[in-house]
């Protein structure tokens, strides 16, 4: 698949089958988003794996559907959660002199490597980045310094779940030409 074929069919599956996801799939998703381009090289995350034998599974799921959302994921058992560390001193200051979140930017630039490297493996991909912060520390065993920034949930969709029509605003709303 070329990447504009991967785009138009990139989407946020919430209809998972219970197929268990090869570790190794995770594991080269994980390596091929390690590539992601990042201010100064810093790279700042920490990828963690998770799996069916994660002993706190149950406790990670609950704290990915607050409020209710996400009830999809009572069958997901493959996560990748993003932990955001801080790179180094340039990027830093890059941040701070253009009053500009890098580490958020590149966060963003390495989740869309997920995505899309977990198509290619023939994994469905969901972001989710609303959680309980401090019971998403507990569920990872974090300590408070450390910071989970998403977590996507990744697995074989079910079959027959169909590629639903991208609906997006005009491009004449989001594409101006100087």
């Amino acid at each position: 698949m070329n990447f504009e074929q991967l785009a138009l069919q990139r989407q946020s599956t919430r209809n998972f089958s219970d197929k268990e996801v090869e570790i190794e799939k995770l594991q080269k998703i994980c390596e091929i988003a390690a590539l992601s381009p990042s201010a100064c090289n810093s790279q700042p995350w920490k990828l963690h794996i998770i799996t069916k034998d994660y002993e706190k599974l149950d406790e990670l799921r609950k704290t990915l559907q607050i409020v209710g959302l996400n009830k999809f994921l009572n069958n997901v058992n493959s996560y990748i959660v993003v932990e955001q560390v801080y790179g180094n001193k340039s990027a830093s200051l890059g941040s701070t002199f253009s009053k500009n979140d890098l580490n958020s930017i590149d966060i963003g630039i390495l989740t869309s490597y997920i995505c899309f490297q977990a198509m290619q493996e023939g994994l469905g991909t969901c972001i989710i980045g609303a959680f309980r912060k401090d019971k998403m520390q507990k569920a990872m065993n974090f300590s408070k310094k450390q910071v989970v920034r998403i977590v996507v949930a990744v697995g074989y969709a079910k079959d027959g779940d169909p590629i639903r029509k991208k609906i997006r605003k005009p491009l004449e709303n989001t594409i101006v030409t100087h």
